[in-house]
């Protein structure tokens, strides 16, 4: 009757791009596998544009369907597993005088001997992690515990400056739990270190954790305004909750088989996706908490090790992983907290030089990062004032050099010494702080007496505008009088 000649749709889905193509992301994303997402991308020219713009891979992860046959894949690429493993079966090879694959490498790795206590240290860990999960208990328990043993050795043996850090046991498990294999809990692992800025959150004195602990608790102030308020009034610390979500990611605040989810997120958004869960988790408390005193609060933090059961309201795996990742967190938000971190840290710097006599012999403890040479002067180790937060797969695109390189260049970048500060280069440059303080005041002050100037003159025109405004209204007053004057005058002689 229109005229209007309607165009059949070949399917279903033919039907929701040409109509609605979020309601078809949101269909394929929130029912359909990965695997599922990912053809569907491909199938036409359409699907891959919209594919691309509407990020169909990242909510498809997001709302936890990524099937159990995928998630390897999913790790493996987005960590730089494959990058990493490469590398290091080519440079065992070479020491071994004899060709091995990731198998056979990681079973080298795992036989080499470690400096004394080490061993008896991991064991020691080993026993305590995940106590009460069907993996770890009972009569298979035995046999993952020797499997997270082997990738932990494996892991020593492979970075002995990093070594082995409480915490580590735990990352590990969650990988072996869902990877299976040893083998491949170890290379995840190891790439986590290597790549994913875990290296120096796991090295001795854990020189960056302080700065994720300030960037996390930024984001409460920020985000959670209400329960940060409490908690500082109540000399809470987040610094607890914040070094067992780092150092462990999640793991010993979320449940192992909801724990899955949330290192899908890791790999595919990096540190963000840490930020995001954290800030997730604190509300998910927030009720709870802003009722307790402070050693209550302690005592919750200390003794709870599930502050997050995914089954409490029995909602699904989408709704919780929406309501852990409710919260967003940009670069630009972390790169400023990162710089005020930087500034905090150089003023502590600078007031412990100025405050000793330069020959390191007393002084206030320095805070992670920052070391007394014995030299004189300080040693600043530069990887815990800055990170990365991107995952490998989307910094990889940063770099123009082919993949070897760029692990070389990561692996020069990460073993670089810490740089030494002398006493008088920090003295020098707090004196020129000094006098530049002193100009800006003196600056200051001149403005403040130009200010004070033009107030006075604006004063004094106020005054004059005051008299100028009588005057005219007695002109104004006059000249009416004279008007009314002028006007009876004429009536009288018309008269």
């Amino acid at each position: 009757a229109t005229g209007k000649v309607q165009r059949p749709s070949d399917s279903l889905v033919g039907a929701l791009a040409d109509g609605a193509p979020l309601l078809l992301r949101s269909c394929l994303c929130s029912y359909t596998t990965l695997a599922d997402v990912c053809s569907c991308g491909q199938t036409c020219k359409e699907h891959h544009r919209l594919a691309h713009e509407q990020k169909w891979i990242k909510h498809c992860v997001l709302s936890g369907n990524v099937a159990g046959q995928e998630r390897r894949g999913l790790w493996w690429r987005c960590a730089g597993v494959q990058e990493v493993a490469d590398h290091w079966c080519a440079r065992l090879s070479t020491e071994e005088s004899n060709a091995l694959d990731v198998d056979q490498s990681f079973e080298v790795l795992s036989a080499r001997a470690l400096p004394d206590g080490k061993v008896a240290e991991i064991e020691r860990d080993v026993h305590r992690t995940f106590p009460t999960h069907p993996r770890f208990s009972g009569t298979e328990g035995g046999v993952h515990r020797d499997k997270l043993l082997k990738v932990l050795r494996a892991m020593s043996a492979a970075e002995p400056d990093v070594g082995y850090c409480q915490g580590m046991n735990f990352v590990a498990a969650a990988l072996l739990i869902h990877l299976a294999r040893a083998s491949d809990a170890f290379w995840m692992l190891l790439a986590m270190i290597q790549s994913c800025h875990f290296r120096h959150i796991f090295a001795p004195g854990v020189p960056l954790l302080p700065l994720r602990v300030f960037q996390f608790s930024g984001l409460v102030r920020q985000r959670l305004p209400r329960l940060w308020r409490h908690l500082k009034d109540e000399s809470f610390s987040l610094d607890i909750f914040a070094h067992q979500c780092v150092l462990t990611l999640f793991a010993y605040s979320i449940e192992p088989d909801f724990l899955v989810y949330v290192y899908d997120a890791f790999f595919f958004l990096g540190w963000k996706a840490v930020f995001r869960i954290g800030l997730g988790l604190l509300a998910s408390l927030e009720s709870k908490l802003l009722g307790m005193s402070i050693e209550e609060i302690s005592r919750f933090m200390h003794q709870c090790k599930r502050h997050y059961s995914p089954g409490e309201a029995g909602a699904s795996i989408q709704d919780r992983l929406r309501d852990l990742l409710k919260f967003k967190v940009s670069s630009a938000t972390l790169d400023e907290l990162q710089r005020s971190f930087q500034l905090e840290r150089w003023e502590i710097l600078l007031r412990c030089a100025c405050a000793e006599p330069g020959d390191g012999s007393f002084g206030e403890p320095l805070p992670a990062g920052l070391e007394r040479s014995k030299t004189g002067g300080y040693i600043l180790d530069a990887h815990a004032f800055r990170t990365e937060n991107a995952p490998p797969w989307r910094a990889a695109a940063k770099y123009a050099k082919p993949k070897r390189g760029r692990l070389k260049e990561i692996e020069e970048l990460a073993l670089a010494g810490p740089q030494v500060v002398p006493y008088h280069e920090l003295i020098d440059f707090n004196d020129e702080l000094d006098d530049y303080d002193v100009e800006t005041q003196r600056d200051v002050e001149r403005l403040r007496d130009i200010i004070a100037d033009a107030d006075k003159d604006l004063a004094d025109l106020w005054v004059d505008s005051e008299f100028l405004r009588q005057e005219a209204q007695e002109a104004e007053s006059e000249r009416q009088e004279w008007h009314d004057y002028k006007k009876a005058l004429m009536d009288s002689l018309n008269a």
